[in-house]
Parts: structure tokens; sequence; C-alpha cells
């Protein structure tokens, strides 16, 4: 029986592009140069905090970096999954200990999370300066390729076993966490290999179907 259920956020709790994407929308990014920056991350030349801090600067206006505010009105329009907050309350009503881990933008996770009554998050930010602009450097939680880390400090953090957890995650980022986790729910996948090493696929945009798969 599990004890603790973690949510990807993208795909999984809300309908969305990742963050990063409505970000680079927002402030008219072209795609050539996010690209590149995607690319030398997956080509291991930068990390994942040099890859923020990249394409982070190409928001940037005249010499300036974006104010908060502009990044919460980025983020600000979102719809939940059919089913994501019944799905919630009934798992917090029986106990579950519920958390989001997205490699995507905490302002736009904790923001769900409020709404969700789900506080243990784990996700990006930026650094602000005393008027609230972007620095331009990253506070980086959550590496896209490696969610396990996360989970193994999770499980470190409540003292979890491997066996309490159950994942629910959408594309093949998300395999690293299942990875870590006693049972994994690979929820309308993107990708074919996050089927593969999911224990349990749904076909359904409907967050509620999981709970068919927990014992409360």
């Amino acid at each position: 029986m599990v004890s603790a259920i973690v949510f990807d956020l993208d795909g999984v709790l809300i309908e969305s592009h990742s963050s990063w994407e409505r970000l680079h929308e927002y402030f008219g990014v072209d795609e050539k140069k996010r690209k590149e920056n995607m690319s030398r991350y997956f080509s291991k030349e930068i990390d994942y905090g040099q890859w923020i801090r990249e394409d982070v600067s190409l928001w940037k206006r005249n010499g300036h970096f974006p104010h908060k505010s502009e990044v919460e009105n980025a983020l600000k329009n979102y719809v939940f999954i059919d089913g994501a907050r019944e799905c919630v309350q009934i798992l917090k009503e029986n106990g579950l200990k519920l958390f989001i881990v997205s490699a995507g933008i905490d302002l736009l996770a904790q923001n769900a999370g409020r709404i969700l009554d789900i506080y243990d998050i784990w996700a990006n930010g930026f650094e602000y300066d005393e008027k609230e602009y972007l620095t331009g450097k990253d506070v980086c939680r959550v590496d896209l390729l490696r969610k396990d880390v996360v989970m193994n400090q999770i499980i470190e953090k409540y003292n979890f076993k491997k066996k309490d957890i159950l994942s629910v995650g959408d594309s093949k980022y998300d395999i690293p966490m299942f990875k870590a986790s006693g049972v994994s729910i690979a929820f309308d996948p993107k990708d074919e290999e996050v089927k593969k090493e999911a224990d349990i696929t749904i076909c359904e945009r409907n967050l509620l179907r999981i709970i068919d798969y927990i014992e409360l």
C-alpha cells in the first residue's frame, strides 16, 4: 500500500505545453536560438542550470531582464486536467502525502499547487533583485533528465521507502522518477518509452482513473 503520490505537472495535473515553451512564446524568443540551447544541454555541453540561464537570457528586452510580474502573467492561464481536483481531494481525504516534481517553473507549480492544496513542490525558479526583476541567475532544483535525484531527496526527507511511493508522469523524462518509485503510472503518455517503463498505463485524459490502481 503506497503512502505518497508524486505527480509531474505539465500534461498530468494541468493541460499545458511546458512552462518553458509558454515563456518563450510570451517573450517572442527566436525558435532557432531556443533549440540551440536545448541541443547543447542534450549533448551534455551544458548542465540544466546553465540551460536555464541561457534561456532566460533570451527574454531580455533592450538589455534588461523582465519583471517577475511578466513571468507570472505568461504562466497564469492554464487549465487543470479533467478529474485533477477531484482526484487530489480523494487522495488527501485518505491521508496520502502528495508531491509535485516538475522541471518547469516553480511559479506555475506553486500556483497550481495552492489551488489543488498540494504544498510539497519541487520545481525550478529564478533569482530576482530587490525590485523583483530577474537577475539572469537560476534556482535549479529539478534536472529534466534526473528526477530520480529529487525522488531520493524526498525519500530521505520524509523517511519513505521506495515501495511507499507511486509516481505519475507522461513523458520519457519521467522514467528516472518511475525507477525511484515502488509503482509508476504513465498517464496518457507522450512517448512509447514511458509506456514500456511504467507499471501501469492509462490512455485516458481523466486523472480520476489513477484511483482505480491505488489501495485506499
